[in-house]
């Protein structure tokens, strides 16, 4: 029959291409068939151009059957590329990822279809053939492409669930809040009800995703894995797979001898995801009879990820990082905030030479400090430079919102033995702090925590004057954090991995942006003592960095530390540090 349907092919006859959708093996015969023709050239060429005047089977069927192609015609073939409609073939872009090559052809292509196409289903094929050659993160790309959109809310993007950018914009939208309270519920209803296919694998995409994994959502994906539809086949792997457990192990194990090569590769990654080594047995079995090299692959990395230490190692701690969809740093109520051990962390990572505490003490080397404040203490970094670096008389008050940090820093105070009857933790918020403190002090400072809010112009003119009222007439008042120009590392995550309402090609427009947004210093008219002092973001350990980095910036950032090895961050930060005077008159000015 393949050969029957080659002829067709070959006179330009395409009505049985795009009756259904083939196999695989079939479409690998109708591949190798065209490759051992002289005329292939020709061959492909017609083959993609007619891409936008046939059906989505016809998509489909050409993707599979270039995959099996010479990459050097297929390149040839793009080279010569006119029609912008071939942007919106789903089959083109997804083949052009399964051959690791990146010539600028296919590449430039690919960066096209994610610019340019109007049909969702390629701009998400895209990415991931993108991911697939080793270049960038698919979810991620695709939220990066929605940057310079506005969104709607949330309720759209699930009544529109068919579209692929409504899944990304459900993302971007979502936090640990509304997936429980909103997310979970209307995704599940619809997953269980829809008849079309469409919607169930968009939705069987969130469900893998977002592990929205439940009894009745379960039975219905086990239902699914001998469906006719290839496509959702496909993606109720992918929801199995990142949500496996030990219950699905013999499903999975039975499916690496499925006749179809797609189907035994996502059953191999979803052993992987179990990371069981019982299953290294049948494991090694397949290997030895597997004879598609990109099932081999799979099975090769499985096996190692099962059984050599290193491997396992950074499967547990994928697990453990893959928390969070968008990283709690980009939920505005501050919950990140809340936890001290991601907040302890992150601060003891953070210039771990103390190079800037070491410029403020130069400062203050001849000042005979009394009472001295540190503003939003969090998990008392500061404070412990504080009591161990510089001579003071009276209290020395810490102050943070957040009860939880509170709670910790006392339980640390007491662990520590350090002062404790010179030492008082205040749960104030920055305009409150006058009715706990009738001292007044010659030496208030914050690192990261003043203002609270720096896009709030009125708040922070009301806690400057707060800060004027609790400082004594020599006092003086620093804050450390960025020198507001943000260009770092860290913020180079911010920009690829939070998504913020500032809208921007790339990161040189975000930070000038974000740095336009800030008025002045601290957005109060502070006067700056040192800026550009470039400081690393240092974790002990890459488990400490994924865990810390996934849980603020989220999975996709995680999953960048992970693969890249990485534990170091640069951050440019600058000082200010200013006299009563000078606070009194920035205060008439405002």
């Amino acid at each position: 029959m393949m050969k029957q349907i080659f002829r067709q092919i070959k006179s330009r006859e395409y009505k049985t291409l795009s009756s259904h959708i083939f196999s695989e093996t079939d479409l690998k015969i109708l591949g190798e068939l065209i490759n051992s023709n002289p005329n292939r050239n020709a061959i492909v060429k017609n083959l993609i151009n007619e891409l936008p005047k046939f059906n989505r089977n016809f998509d489909w069927n050409v993707g599979s059957i270039i995959q099996h192609v010479n990459v050097e015609v297929i390149i040839k073939t793009l080279n010569t590329l006119k029609n912008p409609n071939l942007y919106n073939s789903i089959g083109l872009t997804w083949s052009l990822g399964e051959f690791k090559n990146t010539d600028r052809a296919i590449i430039d292509f690919l960066y096209n279809v994610i610019k340019y196409a109007t049909n969702s289903d390629a701009w998400w094929r895209a990415a991931f053939s993108i991911e697939n050659l080793g270049l960038e993160e698919a979810v991620n790309l695709l939220k990066m492409s929605l940057k310079t959109s506005s969104f709607k809310n949330l309720d759209f993007y699930l009544n529109n669930i068919k579209d692929k950018k409504s899944i990304i914009s459900i993302l971007i939208l979502s936090n640990v809040d509304n997936i429980q309270k909103h997310i979970y519920p209307r995704i599940k209803e619809k997953f269980l009800n829809a008849k079309d296919d469409l919607s169930i694998i968009n939705c069987c995409w969130l469900i893998g995703r977002l592990k929205l994994i439940d009894k009745e959502i379960y039975k219905k994906l086990l239902t699914l894995i001998s469906h006719k539809n290839y496509e959702l086949k496909y993606y109720t792997f992918f929801a199995l797979q990142n949500n496996a457990t030990e219950a699905l192990r013999p499903i999975l194990e039975k499916s690496l001898l499925d006749s179809d090569p797609l189907i035994r590769k996502m059953a191999t990654r979803g052993l992987i995801s179990i990371g069981n080594e019982k299953s290294l047995i049948i494991l090694d079995k397949v290997l030895y009879k597997e004879t598609e090299e990109s099932v081999i692959g799979e099975l090769s990395k499985a096996i190692y990820y099962l059984k050599n230490p290193s491997n396992r190692t950074r499967l547990i701690i994928e697990k453990k990082s893959f928390r969070n969809e968008n990283g709690m740093i980009s939920d505005e109520s501050d919950k990140w905030y809340h936890d001290p051990s991601i907040y302890y962390a992150f601060s003891e990572a953070e210039d771990p030479e103390n190079i800037c505490f070491s410029l403020v003490q130069n400062k203050i080397k001849n000042l005979k400090i009394r009472n001295p404040i540190d503003i939003a203490t969090g998990t008392g970094r500061m404070l412990w430079q504080i009591i161990d670096k510089v001579s003071f008389s009276g209290t020395l008050y810490a102050l943070d919102a957040s009860e939880q940090m509170c709670t910790f820093l006392k339980k640390a105070i007491k662990r520590e033995r350090k002062f404790t009857d010179r030492i008082k933790v205040v749960n104030t918020t920055i305009r409150q702090a006058k009715l706990h403190i009738k001292k007044k002090s010659n030496f208030i400072i914050s690192s990261f925590g003043f203002p609270s809010k720096i896009s709030n112009d009125n708040l922070c003119h009301k806690e400057l004057k707060t800060i004027y009222n609790l400082l004594d007439d020599d006092g003086l008042f620093f804050t450390i954090g960025w020198d507001e120009t943000f260009n770092d590392d860290l913020n180079k995550m911010w920009f690829k991995f939070i998504p913020d309402k500032i809208t921007a090609f790339d990161f040189e427009e975000w930070r000038q942006k974000r740095s336009a947004m800030i008025s002045s210093p601290r957005n109060c008219r502070l006067k700056w003592f040192k800026k550009g002092i470039l400081v690393p973001l240092q974790f002990s350990s890459l488990k400490e960095a994924s865990y810390v980095m996934g849980y603020l910036f989220g999975r996709d950032a995680a999953q960048y530390v992970i693969n890249n090895c990485k534990v170091e961050w640069s951050m440019s930060l600058g000082i200010t540090c200013n006299t009563k005077k000078n606070l009194s008159q920035i205060i008439k000015s405002l």
